[in-house]
């Protein structure tokens, strides 16, 4: 009888206890989320405002996607998109050059720029190619370095207008918040 009722006592503790460990009663909204498929597995930070979403991301040849509505989307607003790329070497600034001249190749107006974006422990490539009054994509590489086979591509797209600070805010911290854990 005594060691049932240990068992029981036990068992009791530990139903009681999966609340504690297992489980968090805060309902507060997760912003940090986690991207994997066959090769490779990131973490990302979900800007404040905006949604993460890996169901359409296929849609935009992306593991996830950013945008602050879908209405936004279909009126040329900012999408935020996130790929994660197999790295041939470590000169990934080549492989933007190598978008930036497929760019110009298909549109013989195409302006450019430099885009300063940073990450505290990996390298970051990154350009704005545009068309006045047509579209702006903002394009930054991640190369996390040699540990890592893989990179993440990162592109804020836009219709008809450069992008405002509060877009800007947020395409920065989503690059700035990546954590590359498998690659």
């Amino acid at each position: 009888m005594k060691k049932a009722f240990k068992i029981l006592t036990l068992f009791i503790i530990g139903l009681t206890s999966i609340n504690s460990f297992a489980q968090t009663s805060d309902t507060s909204k997760m912003d940090n989320l986690m991207i994997y498929g066959d090769g490779f597995m990131f973490s990302v930070k979900e800007p404040v405002g905006w949604t993460g979403d890996i169901d359409i991301a296929k849609d935009y040849y992306s593991n996830i996607v950013f945008y602050t509505s879908k209405d936004d989307i279909k009126k040329g607003g900012a999408l935020i998109q996130v790929y994660s790329f197999s790295k041939q070497d470590e000169k990934t600034e080549k492989d933007l050059e190598y978008d930036i001249k497929s760019y110009k190749d298909k549109y013989k107006n195409l302006k450019q720029q430099d885009f300063l974006v940073f990450h505290k422990d990996y390298k970051c490539f990154s350009k704005l190619a545009y068309v006045d009054k047509d579209f702006y994509q903002y394009t930054v590489y991640v190369n996390p370095g040699p540990k890592f086979k893989t990179g993440v591509s990162n592109a804020m797209n836009i219709s008809k207008r450069p992008a405002n600070e509060q877009e800007l805010q947020a395409f920065r911290q989503i690059i700035s918040s990546l954590i590359m854990l498998k690659g």
